[in-house]
């Protein structure tokens, strides 16, 4: 069975839907075929299973279902569905109609952000200021600016960059400079470092 890896370690390419494929509409009933589905105790093990059973049918993507917001299962991230084992697993079917709502709304993220980036091709600092002022409040509203909310901000920022052809390693450490001190759990930023950010983000163009 594939391991499930964590969603704050995913590349663009690993999650981009333009390379993976996926069908909405057959997601639930994907999910319950397969195997842990047949049996939804309490704990921790099981989601893990899950997690694995997942990705393996999905693809690595698909790890960012548990990737809730504030601090939930992993926390940190966009997924409002899905909460922990604690709060999320109830009976069989609610649980499981969680896990496919959570993973429809991760997806539905990932596209939302592929589509983010085709409107702002990375040619000039003035495109990148935008890029990042839009990229930030995005993340901002899904995630609710709860707990390390900003680790999941700096992500979107690398895809984005790599999205359009900096090296990965490149864009971790332009996206580093130009967050670095300014963003902070369970606060949305303020229009100035909002502002602070975008131009640190545009000026390493």
């Amino acid at each position: 069975m594939t391991e499930a890896v964590l969603p704050v370690d995913l590349s663009w390419d690993d999650v981009d839907p333009r390379r993976h494929p996926f069908d909405a509409g057959t997601a639930l009933d994907a999910i319950k075929a397969l195997p842990p589905a047949a049996r939804v105790p309490e704990g921790a093990a099981w989601a893990d299973e899950l997690a694995q059973a997942i990705t393996g049918h999905f693809g690595s993507w698909a790890s960012g279902w548990r990737w809730a917001r504030d601090e939930g299962d992993l926390g940190g991230g966009p997924v409002a569905a899905w909460c922990c084992p604690r709060h999320s697993i109830t009976t069989p079917d609610e649980t499981l109609s969680r896990v496919g709502e959570a993973l429809c709304q991760w997806r539905d993220w990932l596209e939302d952000l592929a589509e983010r980036f085709d409107r702002y091709p990375l040619e000039d600092a003035p495109g990148a200021e935008r890029a990042t002022t839009d990229l930030v409040n995005a993340v901002v509203e899904r995630t609710g600016a709860g707990d390390a909310w900003y680790l999941h901000c700096r992500q979107v920022l690398t895809w984005y960059l790599t999205r359009w052809g900096v090296p990965a390693e490149t864009a971790q450490e332009q996206v580093e400079r130009a967050v670095s001190g300014e963003f902070e759990s369970w606060v949305a930023p303020d229009a100035d470092a909002l502002d602070e950010v975008a131009g640190r983000f545009a000026a390493q163009g």
